[in-house]
């Protein structure tokens, strides 16, 4: 990349370049036209807005609306390596951000369109195993079910005989819809209360396409920070007298 470009010496966007074309593929050679660059914006703001203002999930670290691969944008969020145990509270805040285009979409254009595919897939899929396998469901409780189902790690199907009656099987079908239900909830009203931020977002990308994690905080303001919130609720029921495991 960086020969072809005439340089002497590979700096760090030659590197950034390489990755994006690992981890995301080839820039396709089609040209968007203005409505679906438009459009495609919209969808990667509402994901990396998601990502931002939600304290739980990981932060987005690039957003860019360059055509790659198999897909017309994409809003990267790398996984904080200093996290090593996931809550429930993560959880809730991945869906959040998955669901965080479709949701964009919706309070900007009215409907939703078809290319959130693999959004609502990678959503559902978490939401099963949260449900089924996590035991992140007070009506169920504490048990693991086994299931016939896309590992959401490996992307593999496992299969599984299931131990469990079909009065079971609809309440987890039910589990799945209202988390997954949730998560879109979340992700309007928080882009619906930050409309402004979305369009200085999507303004940017129009003019610039890529946007780093430092742009994104020039934008959007420092992110907040579900730690020091923690801390502070801690410290808070400390004062109160109360103890916290």
């Amino acid at each position: 990349l960086a020969t072809r470009e005439n340089k002497s010496r590979i700096d760090r966007k030659d590197f950034e370049q390489a990755a994006d074309r690992v981890l995301l593929g080839p820039k396709r050679e089609d040209v968007l036209n203005e409505d679906a660059k438009r459009r495609t914006a919209y969808h990667e703001a509402g994901h990396t807005l998601v990502g931002w203002f939600v304290p739980q999930a990981d932060p987005p670290s690039k957003v860019t609306i360059v055509p790659r691969g198999r897909t017309g944008g994409v809003t990267w969020i790398p996984p904080d390596e200093d996290r090593y145990h996931h809550g429930l509270d993560f959880f809730k805040a991945q869906l959040a951000v998955a669901m965080g285009g479709r949701a964009a979409e919706r309070l900007v254009f009215g409907q939703p369109f078809a290319g959130v595919e693999g959004d609502l897939k990678q959503a559902t899929r978490m939401a099963r195993y949260m449900v089924t396998h996590w035991g992140m469901s007070e009506r169920l409780g504490p048990m693991s079910f086994r299931v016939g189902e896309e590992h959401i790690f490996l992307g593999k199907e496992i299969q599984e005989s299931r131990d469990f009656s079909e009065d079971t099987m609809a309440i987890i079908d039910e589990e799945v819809k209202k988390l997954l239900n949730e998560a879109d909830h979340r992700a309007f009203e928080l882009l619906k209360e930050r409309r402004d931020l979305m369009e200085r977002l999507v303004n940017a990308l129009m003019e610039k396409e890529e946007l780093l994690k430092d742009e994104l905080e020039a934008l959007l303001g420092p992110r907040p920070n579900g730690q020091a919130e923690e801390a502070k609720a801690l410290q808070l029921n400390s004062d109160n007298g109360q103890t916290r495991a």
